[in-house]
């Protein structure tokens, strides 16, 4: 909304322009001065879009007014009324970035149409402003992940065409170029800090890559991001070296000692490192990734602090599989009938043998995770209910494997979702379509203002939106875009009735952000306008 500011030496001339504008316009507010001076004060003390005003007045005139709105770089625009026609007050009003130049006595059609439209200038002048500001803010705090994002995807092997990467690398500031010789290092976090949440666990990793990219820089360029398994990964190529890679890879190994070295001293942490070879960018990272990757996975979890080089590993010897997790009765044969002690001291059993003789691997920890999410959807399906029926959001932090960090984490999740379908089997309780009504009435009501799509109440409630669509309207009768519009209608009535709040504001409310779309909506409803609305309601 406009806020304008009339300011005039003539009490009449003063008081026929407020009503005229106040009458005709609908602005959020229209302020007064006497005086240039008394102008000044308003505009330190309020927000300020447009100044309209009398060229000659006595102390401060109209052109100084403008002329000290300019000095404070205020984004403000000014419209000058005036008597005199004299070429050099025009030509000072330009050099004032004067928005109109008006002649007295002004027309009153003409003053509408100057101030309509140097309110649109400055909007749309302001929303290019915000737009150019966000954009640069984005780039600039954004950049770093930007640059992790690109490097995950390299990783995957997801890449862009050659040309179009090293455009996006030039783009992102990132220092590396085709026919570098690239190694890949993955860092893995251990000891107390895996028993912190994820927040403080972040905060480390944030430590650690400083460390590392401190550690690495006088030897090397250093390009880092975070994978889907929780390691940290890092593309490093030698600064100023030739084609070997002899060079890159003694610098590797003296430098990986003192980093653990500094991660103990100054972070109290540990670490774990897997360097690959030196190969030609950009064809190599995914697969030197890879091959990382699964040497990381293979190493238990409580053998920590140690560094591994790709270039003098020898041959890997086949795993072999978990005999607890097979052996029958199987943990799906227990629970399946129903014999939940016995589950559990098999769970445990299981989760000793994960926990001993180096086999609390990442790919250990999978099997495991994998063979009891299996057992556990079994089971909640053949009671005939749904996963979110039985395993509420708090007990969802393990819906991906690479969730867990470690075995003792895997425990956890697995024994609370074990108890879970043990509850809710024993009991009977069942979510029905009802609560489900129930819990979708309640996100509304609570969510009205900001998402009420049909994409976000269904991830509030663990449904597919065409299922949710689907069965709210067989529970209800009626579609549930059609209960949203009508709740925001009946809300927006209640609003008129029993409060003084602005339109605009009841409109934000209602999670509409753009007021004469609401009041078109509540007129096609109520076929009357909020203001006449509430005017008949007896609030004016």
């Amino acid at each position: 909304m406009i806020r304008l500011l009339l300011v005039d030496d003539e009490p009449v001339i003063l008081e026929d322009l407020e009503v005229f504008i106040t009458q005709t316009m609908n602005f959020e507010q229209v302020y007064t001065a006497a005086s240039g001076s008394e102008a000044v004060q308003f505009i330190e003390q309020f927000p300020i879009d447009i100044v309209i005003t009398d060229i000659r007045m006595p102390g401060m005139s109209g052109l100084e007014l403008c002329q000290y709105i300019k000095q404070k770089q205020m984004d403000i625009e000014c419209i000058l009324l005036s008597g005199y026609a004299e070429f050099e007050y025009a030509q000072q009003a330009l050099k004032t970035n004067t928005a109109a130049y008006l002649l007295k006595p002004v027309k009153k059609d003409e003053l509408l149409q100057t101030i309509l439209q140097t309110a649109e200038a400055l909007q749309q002048r302001r929303k290019a402003t915000v737009s150019n500001q966000k954009a640069h803010e984005t780039l600039r705090s954004h950049l770093v992940h930007l640059q992790a994002s690109l490097l995950l995807d390299l990783l995957k092997g997801k890449g862009l065409a050659p040309e179009k990467l090293i455009e996006e690398m030039e783009r992102l500031n990132i220092p590396f170029f085709t026919g570098d010789r690239v190694a890949v290092m993955l860092l893995r976090i251990e000891n107390r800090f895996l028993e912190y949440d994820e927040r403080s666990i972040s905060l480390f990793e944030y430590a650690v890559v400083n460390v590392t990219e401190e550690v690495l820089q006088e030897h090397f360029e250093v390009w880092a991001c975070k994978d889907d398994s929780h390691y940290l990964a890092f593309l490093i190529k030698m600064k100023n070296s030739d084609v070997s890679d002899v060079p890159g890879k003694k610098a590797i190994e003296q430098l990986i000692p003192q980093l653990q070295h500094y991660i103990t001293i100054y972070l109290q942490g540990k670490i774990s490192v897997v360097v690959s070879d030196f190969e030609a960018f950009p064809l190599c990272p995914a697969e030197l990734y890879q091959k990382s990757l699964q040497l990381f996975r293979r190493l238990p979890g409580s053998e920590q602090e140690l560094f591994l080089r790709l270039w003098d590993q020898p041959p890997q010897t086949p795993l072999r599989p978990l005999q607890r997790l097979h052996e029958p009765p199987t943990f799906l044969q227990l629970i399946e009938t129903a014999r939940w002690q016995d589950a559990q001291e098999r769970l445990n059993y299981i989760i000793e043998e994960l926990s001993s003789n180096g086999m609390d691997t990442a790919e250990y920890v999978a099997e495991v995770y994998f063979a009891l999410t299996n057992a556990y959807t079994y089971v909640i399906h053949m009671n005939g209910l749904q996963i979110a029926d039985v395993i509420e959001e708090q007990y969802m932090t393990g819906n991906h494997v690479t969730t867990f960090r470690t075995v003792k984490q895997l425990h956890g999740w697995a024994m609370l979702v074990l108890e879970r379908i043990h509850e809710r089997i024993t009991d009977g309780s069942k979510v029905t379509r009802g609560s489900y009504v129930l819990q979708i009435h309640q996100y509304i009501e609570r969510y009205l203002s900001e998402d009420v799509t049909l994409q976000a109440i269904s991830e509030h409630v663990h449904l597919h939106p065409a299922y949710l669509s689907v069965t709210y309207k067989q529970e209800t009768g009626e579609n549930l875009s059609e209960y949203i519009y009508r709740y925001r209608m009946e809300r927006a009535a209640y609003l008129l009735r029993n409060t003084k709040a602005k339109i605009y504001e009841i409109s934000a409310q209602l999670g509409y952000q753009y007021t004469p779309y609401f009041t078109k909506l509540f007129k096609s409803y109520y076929e009357v306008s909020p203001q006449e609305y509430r005017a008949m309601s007896g609030r004016e």
